[in-house]
């Protein structure tokens, strides 16, 4: 009687293991019991170590659990694979039954996968270590019987690890030869042999500080038993794009100074955040670099660059101090002028309020008449009097302690910058404090000037009484000026600047909305821009390049007219495409058409490049009328992808997203120009309306197409106003990583206006 397929199915596999039931190999016979004291770690399904493991020192143990049940109960549960094989009781027949069943449910396939996988593993290690489906690995380590063993969760529905593993150990069992894998170790903590664990902690956190995205750390052994220490992750290298990077920790020593490299600068920023802030940049070999005013920060040039520090702190604080001895002498002699001249305005003013209460009776006028001669003396002799001014008592600062030493410490310089902050607080209140003297002498003395002029006006009529009695008789109103204030009003308007990642939505709605006022004419010819003729429209002088892009869209045109009928063409025009049609544009319905560059065109077979250059100069002047009439713009920095600056010309394509252009361009170093576009320059945006027509009104408010917009650039205009640089990793596979130079330019557009 022929076997069914399921026993079919099963002999095969076995076949393929090599595994015969009946004559199971003597190294499972005699396969050992594992004593396993499991360690604490911090999170049972993290893997934190990778090893090379010969693969005849694993043991395999099979668990009724599955993989997400708890290190305790999974090896409490488990079993020698012997006893699922080779049943010798009745519970072991059930064993039997699970084994066969795991069995038929494995796929060859995956068995082939994973054994394709070691073997480019046993090449070499992965760039980001870890590899697809590591999970399914359940290796544990017994330091107590130095073996490793796997553990199978038979309630699991992956296999192919297992079997792949029996398979091998069968396959080397019959020859002299050792195999190895690469794999994590489960519930494994760091060996401490470089680092302490509160040390990779630390440096879990030092690294989220500075790259604002958490690690991954591991131990890593190589084929030999060689441990290096490799972190791997994301950082920021340049606005919002990130980057790749990976550290690789050969030894003690180089894992040391990475570990005290970064506490120092975590230190140092966090200590000092509005001295120091530390630039993360990716090196040529993919690693992490620490900058600080453009220059590299290892830790063998530290010291160097502590030592040059607390001297810099040394020397603005002795300036500082200097600052302080003059302001304070200043401000001294302010408050004797001050106090002088509050004296002898006070003198004037009660002068003068004498004379308006005087003036208000008969007897009062003839009294203040004879009195008069008397209150001037009186004013005369506080003028000349000298006020002693006590000095005011003054909180003292603290007066540093200027250290001597052939290196300086991170302690020194926390401490001589915080002292450095103190004397800069005392020398700006000081600063203040005069200013502030200054500013009240000036309105006293313009207060005591009109307070002066008014007293000469009456001094005036001081000859005689019948004069006196006359001017006093006067209903004049007296007014003494306060002093003006002059208050500082910026001229400056502050506007907002957009984010590509943040405002994308705000600036495409935005956008579009004010480029739908364009006419269908000026929305053809803007869309035009969009495709590769944008290169013909800026050299309408060159003949060569207009009939090859004529004879480009008439072959185009030939290719058409075989797949659609003239009369689809020419009888339905625009509606040719079914704009009855339901189509999705940024995740909403609409029932537009696209635009066609050819019906723009009006291209066919018989256009000669005359009539084809007229139409080309007519778009070109209609396009460069749509940027100046641009009403509502936006301020927003653009990108472009040139050689060098001379390249930047005439209409331009820029981008709004430079990870765009990164991503797009394939060599090694690359050049980037950035100009920062203000609202009062002129742009036109490649928004939804621009690749739409919008017969139907239902096309969505937008830049749901692409991120790039026009400019018609005049390189004279432009002012530089920085460059900068950054690496970015480039993953090619699994294995492999490019760094990627690029190179930021940065402009600006200077109009008429602008200031010089």
């Amino acid at each position: 009687m022929p076997k069914n397929t399921n026993e079919n199915d099963i002999e095969m596999k076995l076949k393929y293991i090599g595994l015969d039931l009946e004559n199971i190999p003597s190294f499972l016979k005699d396969s050992k019991e594992i004593d396993y004291r499991p360690i604490k770690v911090n999170e049972e399904n993290t893997y934190k170590v990778y090893k090379y493991i010969p693969i005849s020192n694993i043991e395999i143990l099979l668990t009724p659990t599955n993989r997400l049940n708890t290190i305790k109960e999974k090896y409490t549960k488990a079993s020698r694979l012997i006893t699922y094989l080779n049943p010798k009781e009745e519970n072991d027949i059930f064993k039997h039954t699970t084994f066969l069943k795991m069995l038929k449910e494995v796929e060859i396939r995956e068995i082939e996968k994973i054994e394709k996988e070691q073997k480019e593993l046993l090449k070499q290690i992965p760039y980001k270590v870890r590899f697809e489906e590591n999970y399914l690995w359940q290796i544990y380590y017994s330091d107590i019987q130095n073996i490793y063993f796997m553990l199978v969760p038979t309630e699991d529905l992956e296999y192919a690890s297992f079997f792949y593993l029996l398979k091998k150990k069968i396959e080397l069992s019959k020859t002299d030869k050792e195999e190895m894998i690469f794999v994590p170790i489960c519930y494994e903590n760091y060996s401490e042999q470089y680092v302490k664990n509160s040390e990779i902690s630390d440096l879990e956190k030092y690294i989220w500080f500075f790259t604002k995205e958490w690690p991954n750390i591991y131990e890593v052994y190589n084929k030999k038993g060689e441990l290096s220490i490799q972190i791997v992750g994301k950082t920021i290298v340049y606005n919002n794009i990130k980057s790749d990077y990976k550290v690789k920790l050969e030894n003690k020593e180089e894992a040391l100074k990475f570990y005290k490299l970064l506490k120092a600068l975590f230190i140092l920023e966090t200590e000092l955040p509005h001295y120091y802030e530390f630039i993360v940049k990716i090196n040529q070999y993919g690693g992490l670099d620490f900058r600080y005013e453009q220059k590299k920060i290892t830790y063998d040039n530290m010291l160097d660059i502590l030592s040059n520090e607390y001297l810099k702190a040394k020397d603005e604080i002795v300036k500082l101090e200097e600052a302080k001895t003059n302001l304070e002498e200043q401000k001294e002699k302010l408050k004797i002028i001050s106090n002088k001249k509050g004296q002898e305005y006070l003198a004037k003013e009660k002068q003068i309020a004498t004379y308006l209460e005087y003036k208000k009776t008969f007897f009062g006028r003839v009294k203040y008449f004879f009195k008069a001669k008397k209150m001037k003396k009186e004013v005369t002799k506080i003028e000349e009097t000298e006020e002693v001014v006590e000095p005011e008592k003054r909180t003292e600062t603290v007066k540093t302690q200027f250290i001597t030493k052939d290196y300086y410490t991170i302690d020194d310089i926390v401490k001589i910058y915080k002292d450095l902050d103190i004397i800069k607080s005392y020398v700006k209140n000081l600063e203040l404090d005069t200013n502030a003297l200054i500013n009240k002498i000036e309105n006293m003395e313009n207060k005591i000037k009109n307070a002066t002029a008014y007293i000469e006006e009456i001094d005036k009529h001081e000859k005689s009484i019948f004069e006196f009695w006359k001017f006093a008789n006067k209903d004049d109103s007296l007014m003494l000026n306060e002093g003006s204030i002059i208050e500082d009003v910026s001229k400056n308007k502050i506007e907002k600047v957009y984010d590509y990642v943040e405002d994308m939505e705000e600036i495409g709605e935005l956008v579009d909305k004010t480029q739908r006022k364009f006419t269908e004419q000026e929305k053809d010819a803007i869309y035009i821009g969009t495709t590769d003729l944008i290169n013909v429209l800026n050299h309408l002088d060159n003949n060569d390049i207009i009939e090859k892009s004529l004879d480009t869209l008439k072959e185009e045109t030939n290719n058409r007219r075989i797949l659609f009928s003239t009369d689809k063409m020419d009888i339905f025009g625009e509606m040719a495409d079914n704009n009855t049609k339901i189509k999705v544009l940024g995740g909403k319905k609409h029932r537009e058409t696209a635009k066609d560059i050819l019906k723009i065109l009006e291209i066919n077979t018989d256009t000669t490049i005359e009539e084809y250059k007229e139409k080309l100069i007519k778009i070109l002047a209609t396009i460069k009328q749509c940027i100046e009439n641009v009403r509502e713009a936006i301020s927003i920095p653009v990108y472009i992808k040139a050689e060098k600056i001379d390249e930047l010309n005439d209409l331009k394509v820029f981008d709004i997203n430079l990870e765009e252009i990164i991503q797009n361009s394939g060599n090694k170093e690359i050049n980037i120009y950035k100009i920062n576009v203000k609202s009062s320059n002129k742009v036109v945006y490649f928004s939804n309306c621009i690749y739409y027509n919008n017969y139907n009104k239902t096309l969505p408010l937008g830049m749901d197409v692409g991120t790039k917009c026009l400019l018609n650039i005049d390189k004279d205009k432009l002012k530089k106003v920085s460059k900068d640089d950054f690496r970015i990793s480039i993953q090619t596979d699994d294995f492999k990583v490019n760094t990627k130079k690029v190179n930021i330019y940065e402009y600006e557009i200077v109009e008429e206006n602008d200031d010089k």
